[in-house]
């Protein structure tokens, strides 16, 4: 990774952090004010975007940190722990909401100064929204899960910040104060819906999930090439672990087994500037195992010229997600179901 990434990912945590900082204060000032059930809702949030975000900025240290001798395949994965620990922060802040709101519904409090407390909120919410914005921007452009993970939160602070201000303005119409907590409760919910779907994501991380799009993507920048190199006779065992920006991938090629160590070579050089080309980025590191042909190959190969053929080519099948991370082409019968691996 480039210093001006790094320096750009440093840049978006740190402003999270500051801003998240003064939302606190502002929030817990119009708390004060008001005694809104919702506005504590607010504040509570920013309490974990300021830990959260803490975090984050720890972990984004970490993760641009050059491969050692103990993590050999770098500390990209950091990312995961950071975005799955914002998660969980935010399930807790979402419990805490909901207890709070509860409370109210059953001991009512006074609530005050809903207008100061309303205009205190919009502007948090504003000021979040456009943070939001520029983090998960941020994020998708220097391909950072923790500033994605942090963006979304603070998008998620946003919302409840309108639901805050919508809950005071609905008691400043109507008078009535159940509105506050029943509003709360509701934004609670759907804190807890963003908070669920970062932890999900960080233990499919960590798990190595398969990512069906990028499945697809090495899968075509592969087939589009297969003209080019008829001597690709198949592809199979594909599997591929990312790492912060990183990827990890691997998979066997069945080859023409006559080709010299020099012309292997040269085919691997090949697939992996196809492999980098597909994923969009130079953060790539693969490993790929080429198989000798046999003569159950003959069927699928598409060597113009071969003086070991034993059949002619008779069947074509695309490289697509389902085929390349399978078994070889020949262990799979009529049916698509894999055959024992020889």
């Amino acid at each position: 990774m480039d210093k001006k990434e790094i320096d750009l990912k440093k840049k978006a945590a740190l402003i999270s952090l500051s801003i998240g900082f003064l939302m606190f204060f502002g929030k817990i000032g119009a708390y004060w004010l008001t005694g809104s059930a919702a506005v504590l809702s607010d504040a509570l949030e920013s309490i974990v975007h300021i830990v959260a975000t803490s975090f984050a900025f720890y972990s984004l240290h970490l993760s641009t940190k050059p491969a050692d001798k103990e993590h050999p395949y770098g500390h990209g994965k950091i990312e995961f722990f950071s975005a799955g620990f914002e998660g969980a922060m935010i399930i807790i802040a979402a419990f805490s909401i909901i207890a709070y709101a509860v409370r109210d519904i059953v001991y009512p409090r006074e609530i005050s100064s809903l207008d100061v407390g309303a205009g205190i909120i919009t502007a948090a919410s504003v000021i979040n929204l456009l943070l939001g914005l520029y983090l998960i921007r941020t994020g998708k452009k220097t391909k950072s899960l923790i500033l994605i993970a942090d963006g979304k939160h603070v998008m998620t602070d946003s919302i409840t910040s309108f639901g805050a201000v919508a809950a005071l303005v609905l008691v400043l119409i109507t008078d009535i104060k159940l509105f506050d907590p029943i509003v709360a409760i509701i934004l609670a919910l759907n804190i807890l819906w963003t908070g669920k779907h970062l932890v999900r994501e960080s233990i499919g991380g960590l798990m190595n999930e398969n990512d069906d799009k990028i499945i697809s993507d090495i899968g075509s920048g592969l087939e589009s090439q297969r003209k080019e190199h008829p001597d690709w006779i198949d592809v199979h065992r594909l599997r591929y672990w990312k790492s912060g920006d990183k990827y990890m991938v691997d998979f066997h090629l069945i080859v023409p087994y006559y080709k010299s160590v020099s012309e292997s070579h040269e085919t691997v050089d090949q697939l992996e500037r196809r492999i980098i080309d597909s994923l969009g980025t130079k953060q790539v590191e693969s490993l790929i195992h080429l198989d000798p042909c046999n003569p159950r190959c003959c069927h699928i190969c598409t060597m113009p010229e071969c003086g070991v053929r034993k059949e002619p080519n008779s069947k074509y099948i695309k490289w697509e997600s389902k085929k390349i991370i399978s078994l070889p082409t020949y262990d799979i019968d009529e049916t698509g179901e894999e055959m024992v691996a020889v």
